[in-house]
């Protein structure tokens, strides 16, 4: 799946809409049209699977990157949709849910104490992957802070604690 995270500004349409356009038509558009280039094709298969990738920030946003979170959320609820409407087919929907992995999504992330070893992550990701087969939804632990803020009854708080780590933030 496509992915890319920009900061962004925006205080004036300058700050964020050429940003946000990209953000948009990668992260959401890119997704949708591999899908429909290959759905067709899975339909046909005894076993297929579609997997999603989302964030934990789909769920807790990050201020400095609106159009990233909000097109991660967009992913999740297409992740949820497309699992409904395919449940009558051999398509299945896994959606990763991932936290801060260090990679070059932001500079500097891929050296960041914050983010999650890339190593860890995909180990993590596999052995949830073989553990529990049927899981709508995959996130390691390390997500869950994010992932289930609100049902905890902490959203607040978590969106605090998120943004006062930001090292992005204005």
């Amino acid at each position: 799946m496509a992915g890319i995270m920009r900061v962004e500004d925006w205080h004036t349409a300058a700050g964020f809409l050429s940003s946000a356009e990209s953000v948009v038509t990668t992260n959401v558009l890119g997704p949708i049209r591999l899908i429909a280039a290959f759905i067709d094709h899975l339909r046909t298969r005894p076993d297929a699977t579609i997997v999603t990738v989302s964030s934990g920030l789909a769920f807790t946003p990050l201020k400095a990157t609106p159009s990233y979170n909000a097109s991660k959320a967009a992913i999740h609820m297409l992740s949820e949709s497309i699992r409904l409407q395919l449940a009558d087919t051999p398509v299945k929907v896994v959606e990763l849910v991932p936290p801060a992995v260090r990679t070059s999504l932001l500079p500097g992330q891929e050296n960041s104490d914050f983010a999650m070893p890339m190593e860890d992550y995909l180990a993590g990701v596999i052995t949830l992957l073989q553990q529990q087969p049927d899981a709508n939804e995959i996130h390691v632990d390390r997500v869950k802070f994010l992932r289930y803020a609100e049902v905890r009854g902490e959203y607040d708080q978590v969106v605090a604690t998120l943004n006062a780590a930001d090292p992005h933030g204005k």
